[in-house]
């Protein structure tokens, strides 16, 4: 994790008490990236780390190739549509039911628990087990913080932007063992996370 572990001075604490999963590490401080890009893979989710923004694309091809035919993305984010609609015209939909991907973009990510957090700006007023069964969350490496209070806080301080509502994190990328567990409530969909390099790993 070189490529990470460059770019953040911070870290944090992965200990059991804090993550619903016991690392290996748990007793090792990670910096807030690794620990991130731990906890989401070990729940299931799909990494792609992009250092080009220009890659986005083909990453984007990528992920819909594995779909198989018959896959339609439906997006609210109007700046990702006008990036990647162009070369996949036939893919996107305006009619979110029969959507199968949702193109989205995120509030935070959450390193302690491999989480990713969105609201109304991403949702709407739906819930998550509304959205499509399949997301690809388009987010920045600056978007990582430590813990949800962090998150929390960060939405707190965009004073400069209506506070969204309808805030809401999604923890589970895989279907749980057990109908009652920890999990079941927040569901859970398979998630493609294409994380994006936006900070400058001279300073």
């Amino acid at each position: 994790m070189n490529w990470l572990s460059k770019l953040f001075k911070g870290t944090f604490s992965a200990s059991p008490s804090s993550s619903p999963y016991n690392m290996k590490e748990s007793q090792s401080e990670l910096p807030i990236d690794e620990a991130f890009v731990k906890n989401f893979k070990d729940k299931g989710g799909i990494f792609v780390y992009i250092e080009k923004r220009e890659d986005l694309p083909k990453v984007f091809q990528t992920v819909l190739s594995e779909a198989g035919e018959d896959t339609f993305v439906f997006t609210h984010n109007e700046h990702l549509e006008q990036q990647l609609s162009g070369d996949f015209p036939d893919c996107f939909i305006t009619n979110d039911q029969l959507a199968t991907h949702l193109l989205t973009d995120c509030e935070y990510l959450v390193a302690e628990e491999g989480s990713v957090m969105f609201s109304s700006r991403q949702l709407g007023q739906k819930r998550l087990d509304e959205l499509p069964s399949t997301l690809i969350v388009v987010a920045k490496i600056s978007q990582i913080v430590a813990t949800l209070m962090d998150a929390m806080g960060g939405l707190n301080r965009q004073v400069h932007q209506e506070r969204p509502n309808n805030i809401r994190t999604l923890r589970a990328f895989t279907p749980p063992e057990e109908k009652d567990s920890i999990f079941y409530e927040n569901c859970y969909r398979t998630t493609y996370l294409l994380l994006l390099e936006d900070l400058n790993t001279n300073e």
